[in-house]
């Protein structure tokens, strides 16, 4: 009796060659799903990426560095060094370093405003005294603050008025009281994060106008850029925009 025997592909025959090509790639492709699973996870819910996209404000009675906007932020940090400017406490230019020495380059921003207190935000359109936290050599003693950022004489470097640091506010004249405006100098009322750009307005009246801090000139002081003020916002390059810095931990 004859039996119909079924015969399966040879190894080499096209049909036998697909049949193992298709059961290799359902087996590797069972392999690495779980593996981009985790990975698409670990991606999209990590707390660094998250975290970068929160804004920070910037906080009444907190101390920061405040960057110039110049040539795209190559402009130096707001810093003091030497004394007596225009008849003043502290000359104020700026340094490359953030703190070239011993808190030159860190300022306490503080409220003009009397019912806002210490950790609240800093608005957009606020008048503020920034106090620089350099200890002076003159006025009240060694161990006090740098001064009040402060605007005394006029016509230097060419700008409107001069820029240094008072040991005392100066508010008759307004010359120690600064109103932060953002960008392009328009007011929203938001508050004010770290790292966003703003400009300086200082309140003294020179000529019915007011006067916004900027950076013109080099070497003052043998320091960086020289600090003045302008008519403008932004009279070259960035030289009248400013941002807060977080201070950066001593190493």
């Amino acid at each position: 009796m004859s039996m119909n025997t079924r015969r399966f592909p040879s190894a080499d025959s096209p049909i036998r060659l697909c049949l193992i090509h298709f059961i290799g790639m359902m087996l590797l492709c069972f392999s690495i799903s779980p593996a981009f699973a985790q990975v698409t996870e670990v991606n999209t819910s990590g707390a660094d990426s998250g975290a970068a996209l929160v804004p920070v404000p910037v906080l009444y009675g907190q101390i920061y560095t405040l960057q110039n906007g110049y040539r795209n932020w190559t402009g130096g940090y707001l810093d003091v060094r030497d004394s007596r400017c225009n008849s003043n406490t502290l000359c104020v230019s700026t340094a490359k370093l953030a703190n070239r020495d011993k808190g030159s380059g860190r300022w306490m921003i503080l409220p003009v405003d009397v019912s806002k207190t210490s950790g609240d935000p800093v608005i957009q359109g606020d008048h503020v005294y920034l106090i620089n936290q350099y200890p002076a050599t003159t006025g009240t003693g060694d161990g006090a603050p740098g001064g009040y950022l402060d605007a005394r004489g006029e016509l230097c470097q060419s700008n409107v008025l001069c820029v240094s640091t008072s040991l005392t506010k100066n508010t008759s004249a307004s010359s120690s009281i600064w109103q932060i405006l953002p960008m392009g100098g328009g007011m929203t009322g938001q508050p004010i994060n770290l790292d966003q750009e703003i400009h300086l307005l200082n309140r003294k009246v020179i000529n019915d106008m007011h006067t916004y801090l900027d950076v013109r000139g080099n070497s003052c002081q043998q320091n960086w850029l020289c600090v003045s003020t302008s008519m403008g916002w932004n009279r070259d390059q960035g030289s009248g925009s400013w941002r807060f810095v977080a201070l950066v931990p001593a190493p």
